[in-house]
């Protein structure tokens, strides 16, 4: 029945006929570029893995290095001389400047006074001498010079005496404020 009286109701072959829409694969080719580019991200970001791993393993090996090449006991014993400055320092700054103290003596001392012996205690934080002066007016100057200094506590003028050359002989004591009478500053 193919053909009949020169007509041809049904095609021997067929032939399909497409209709494109426009944008019917573009689900598809999106994945697909998005597939790419998720796979070229994940291959860079594995080379970049094995570079950072690679670069550990260098740095381990050069820190290994520079652990065999310390010297431990000249490090200890750095440490302990950094200890011993570290309380050597700590000493010096306690230590009691006796030539700041005799410089403020001198400082203080009238022009007319002149020291005989000169005896000293820390711990007691006194200085006792013994000085001949020209008159008792000196010996008053002398005493309000020390008063003056805001680091000494008191002065006792002990015994006063006249000498036969027409001075005075006189001892005295000085009590003084350690942290300012005898600190180098």
């Amino acid at each position: 029945m193919a053909n009949q009286n020169g007509l041809q109701l049904l095609p021997e072959t067929r032939k399909k006929i497409e209709i494109i829409t426009p944008g019917e694969n573009r689900p598809i080719m999106t994945g697909g570029v998005l597939l790419a580019i998720t796979l070229a991200l994940a291959g860079g970001f594995y080379f970049y893995k094995n570079s950072l791993e690679n670069k550990i393993i260098s740095l381990d090996t050069e820190i290994m290095a520079l652990e065999q090449q310390r010297d431990k006991q000249a490090e200890q014993n750095i440490l302990t001389f950094n200890k011993q400055i570290t309380m050597l320092s700590g000493l010096l700054n306690a230590h009691a400047y006796w030539t700041t103290a005799f410089a403020k003596i001198e400082g203080l001392t009238q022009n007319q006074v002149q020291f005989d012996n000169i005896t000293t205690s820390l711990a007691e934080s006194k200085i006792d001498f013994k000085a001949v002066a020209a008159n008792y007016t000196t010996i008053a100057r002398q005493i309000a010079a020390f008063v003056s200094d805001e680091s000494v506590k008191d002065v006792n003028l002990n015994k006063v005496s006249s000498l036969t050359s027409g001075r005075l002989e006189f001892t005295m004591q000085i009590v003084f404020d350690k942290s300012k009478f005898l600190t180098n500053r």
